[in-house]
């Protein structure tokens, strides 16, 4: 009996030991919630609660930053692993993401692209790979790429668009209506065009054209009342435009993974996933010889054409084969339609659910439109993509801008040695989150002590502060426009902080071609369409984070301008 009761004694003290040495170990002098060490699971309740509620993981950060007061705080979400270190003062942010040579892309979010394959934003910024895969992509921001060539065709695509909202107008007879994936099929069909040019012939937006064409407004399922949203039927697309959605999906859920690795490793033993694989290489290896042909031709179009033309010039330069067909050049560019047609869309989904919430803005930016293109007015047809392009309009910047600073994702880097942030010891290994819908961005900014910055974010130059008195949270374009010596008002994207594309060698490459087709778009329906008010239930500005922010609820209730037609 003694030694049994000496032996559960012996365990319970061991136990109790141990689950004392398993509870989150805060950094020495990062502020903290202490009851999050008094569990296993750290912060991890909290923010799950916070998250069934309201979806809002970046908000979440930014108020522990609030609550605790301090520019850089320590969270602990996953288990018995080192904690997070929330960054809440953009100024740190900004030296951080574009002249600190001491942080590096986190390991698990290269593991979780690892449905990308061989693709560029896999490597690590000190790599050889990163640099030599993004020199291929040095003409596709250029401006004369942009304009000469995604440009038209981004109008193109954004008179389609508005083709479609028309019919869908006709049909819903005054009831609102889902627009998120009619904005994905048109950024789709772009972003395909941006890819492989015209030798990539399937479209994502013609079938749900002729699909509604054959509707009429007696054939659509009666609603309860005028509030009550129309069902619209979505077309079939081919299985390659479906799997570019699956794929994010994926990569959506290894990044989350508490195990990227080992997630994607079991993922990929799935029959499912290697009939994806297996569709994506047949596609990708039909356009590779295609742009290759092309390019054997002297024509240089699309971006994988310009892409194998540096190849070339790259093998030239150092005495070797060019490798223009090859698996990595295909992983290369396949990223393009799957990543920026989710992100992008999903940014001109926002837009429009501002300007439907804040009619005012949307007034005003009409009025800009069509005061800044009259000879489209007085014609009575949209403008053409170079008058848009030539048209100042620095108020649809403002507002593409507000849209964004509302509506950001997390940045994350690693560190890549044991450094300082703000006077705080960063241990290396430690995942840095860039708190971008936090202080001084959204919330009410936190106090930092100057003489803790780096060396270099000392001599940098500061971007602008916004008007704290004002509340951060309401949509207000203003803040981005600045006036100028004759009066004129002028947009102005150092006005405040702003981390929508991020910064430096790792912003965002596709940064230019997004606001081009943003701009370009959103133009065109405003000229077209009034946004009316839609019903509280499906408005409101809760979203979710993924590859992008997604919005949780995106209807719109659209009123043709009869002026104005198309």
């Amino acid at each position: 009996m003694m030694v049994a009761t000496v032996t559960l004694a012996f365990v319970a003290v061991a136990l109790y030991l141990l689950y004392q040495r398993l509870l989150p170990k805060p950094l020495p002098g990062i502020p903290y919630n202490p009851e999050a060490t008094k569990s296993l699971w750290g912060d991890e309740p909290a923010l799950t609660r916070y998250l069934s509620a309201n979806g809002e993981f970046s908000s979440w950060l930014g108020e522990q930053c609030l609550k605790l007061g301090s520019p850089v705080v320590q969270i602990f979400v996953q288990p018995f692993q080192m904690p997070w270190i929330l960054v809440a003062d953009f100024h740190e942010a900004q030296d951080i993401l574009m002249r600190r040579t001491d942080f590096e892309k986190p390991q698990f979010l290269i593991d979780g692209l690892a449905a990308l394959g061989d693709f560029h934003a896999r490597y690590r910024t000190a790599e050889d790979a990163f640099r030599s895969r993004r020199q291929l992509r040095q003409d596709l921001m250029a401006p004369k790429f942009l304009n000469n060539y995604i440009g038209p065709f981004a109008h193109t695509k954004g008179l389609e668009l508005v083709k479609l909202f028309e019919a869908k107008t006709n049909l819903a007879n005054g009831r609102p209506f889902r627009v998120r994936e009619d904005y994905a099929r048109a950024v789709l069909d772009l972003m395909l065009y941006h890819a492989f040019g015209e030798t990539y012939d399937e479209s994502a937006m013609e079938p749900q054209l002729d699909l509604l064409a054959k509707l009429t407004p007696s054939s659509m399922p009666k609603g309860r009342d005028i509030d009550e949203p129309v069902p619209f039927p979505e077309a079939p697309r081919s299985f390659f435009l479906e799997l570019l959605h699956e794929t994010a999906e994926i990569m959506e859920r290894t990044t989350i993974s508490p195990t990227p690795q080992l997630s994607f490793w079991w993922w990929s033993k799935q029959g499912w996933f290697k009939k994806i694989v297996s569709e994506r290489h047949r596609v990708m290896a039909k356009q590779l010889h295609k742009a290759a042909a092309n390019l054997q031709a002297g024509k240089v179009q699309s971006a994988l054409e310009h892409m194998m033309m540096r190849e070339q010039a790259a093998a030239e330069k150092q005495g070797r084969e060019p490798r223009v067909i090859s698996q990595s050049m295909s992983d290369e560019i396949f990223a393009d339609p799957m990543t920026g047609h989710h992100t992008t869309s999903s940014a001109m989904t926002w837009v429009t659910k501002y300007l439907t919430g804040y009619p005012h803005t949307q007034s005003k930016l009409r009025d800009e439109l069509y005061s800044s293109i009259p000879e489209a007015v007085e014609e009575k047809r949209p403008p053409t993509f170079e008058e848009l392009r030539r048209a100042k309009l620095p108020y649809l910047e403002a507002v593409i801008e507000e849209a964004r600073r509302l509506t950001p994702f997390v940045i994350v880097r690693e560190a890549a040695q044991d450094l300082e942030i703000l006077g705080h010891k960063i241990p290396k290994g430690a995942q840095c989150f860039m708190v971008s819908a936090g202080p001084g961005i959204t919330l009410p900014s936190v106090p930092v002590k100057e003489e803790t910055r780096s060396p270099s974010s000392k001599v940098a130059k500061p971007w602008g502060k916004w008007d704290e008195s004002r509340d951060l949270k309401l949509f207000e374009p203003e803040r981005w426009l600045v006036q100028r010596e004759d009066g004129s008002l002028d947009f102005d994207a150092t006005a405040g902080p702003q981390l929508g594309f991020g910064m430096g060698t790792r912003q965002c490459w596709g940064r230019r071609l997004a606001q081009l087709a943003i701009r370009t778009v959103i133009a065109l329906v405003v000229w077209e369409f009034e946004m009316l008010e839609i019903p509280e239930d499906l408005g409101g500005y809760a979203g979710l984070d993924g590859i992008s922010r997604e919005p949780v609820r995106a209807f719109a209730r659209l009123r043709k301008i009869t002026p104005y037609k198309v």
